[in-house]
């Protein structure tokens, strides 16, 4: 006759039994242990690439206030002119090509930096939703794992970032007589003659600490993006539709104004140690204190006019084509009914 409702057929293998997932159970650990697949899960490489996406796409459009803002970072105080001034200053000079001096090195570096930074992140936060057995994420936690993503970036793609910055200026302490010797034909070039010149780590790693300090920015900057996110969602839901491509751009260019204000003597100091070839800084504190001594208290905010226009600009269509990309990624691959729920911050 056939098994009963519920019973097994004969000679079925007997089930293992269910596990106690509940805290403090033998069987809690189970759940930490497979929450590291978290770490090479399919969704973490769709944020990643998204993420690199959105940067490359960004920074392409928005390069030129990029390269205007460092001019205008490692001027003097007596050389240092507006956002606009110095644009027209580098076409008039060295024409239009001027304002793109790095440019390859800045997608390389941003592209990789973002896709670390956007795979740690994510990848992070899954795992401690799975190791908490929590849906939502408290605002202190979604801190501390964009801090931790942003150590693990820094350490990872600082040297990028350096040959990047070096790139841009050369050309400029060129024309005022600097040494041809020290000019660099392109990004390896750069990276032989840093690690030459200077050493492996004391050149190629030479702003990494205010870039440490600095992981308080993309921390800020994706902490407030969430938050205006779960407001900005719930106004879209209570109307029946998805948040359309300009209020993501409102979110990304709210959030990055927060961050990059309250971190920006940080951002300077980083700058300078860049592009210190000869050493006159010990490090974060002292060229601050340097800057203050010489040029006052506004010294430490030489050149934040630039780096709100880029940075904003840049962060804003950023988070927009990223969500963008993301969105038809896993519309593709879960389709529209299986589509990533929206996460909550408290």
């Amino acid at each position: 006759p056939p098994p009963k409702k519920g019973e097994l057929p004969p000679g079925s293998p007997t089930p293992p039994p269910k596990r106690n997932m509940s805290k403090g159970s033998d069987d809690a650990g189970v759940l930490q242990i497979g929450s590291f697949g978290e770490v090479f899960s399919y969704k973490s490489l769709v944020h990643a690439v998204a993420g690199a996406t959105g940067g490359v796409t960004a920074i392409s459009v928005f390069y030129p206030l990029n390269t205007a803002r460092i001019r205008i970072q490692v001027a003097s105080a007596d050389e240092a002119k507006g956002l606009w001034a110095t644009i027209s200053e580098a076409v008039e000079e060295d024409g239009i090509l001027a304002l793109y001096q790095g440019w390859k090195s800045a997608v390389l570096a941003i592209g990789s930096s973002n896709f670390v930074y956007f795979y740690t992140y994510n990848a992070l936060k899954h795992m401690y939703k799975r190791t908490s057995q929590q849906k939502n994420i408290s605002t202190g936690a979604n801190l501390f794992i964009a801090s931790l993503s942003g150590v693990i970036n820094v350490l990872l793609t600082s040297p990028v970032w350096t040959v990047n910055t070096r790139l841009i200026v050369q050309h400029k302490k060129m024309m005022k007589g600097g040494d041809t010797k020290e000019t660099y034909d392109g990004i390896i070039d750069a990276f032989c003659k840093i690690i030459k010149n200077e050493g492996f780590f004391t050149g190629l790693w030479s702003g990494v600490i205010p870039s440490l300090w600095l992981v308080s920015n993309p921390s800020v900057q994706f902490v407030v993006y969430e938050r205006i996110k779960i407001l900005f969602e719930a106004y879209a839901r209570r109307r029946n539709r998805r948040n359309t491509p300009i209020e993501y751009f409102l979110m990304g260019a709210l959030a990055k104004a927060a961050a990059t204000i309250a971190t920006y003597p940080l951002q300077l100091a980083q700058s300078k140690l860049r592009v210190d070839k000869n050493k006159r800084y010990s490090g974060t504190l002292d060229v601050l204190l340097k800057i203050a001594q010489k040029r006052g208290i506004g010294g430490i905010f030489q050149g934040m006019q630039a780096k709100l226009w880029q940075t904003v600009l840049t962060a804003a269509f950023q988070f927009l084509t990223y969500e963008e990309v993301k969105y038809v990624v896993f519309l593709l691959l879960l389709g529209p009914k299986k589509q990533e729920a929206p996460e909550a911050v408290l």
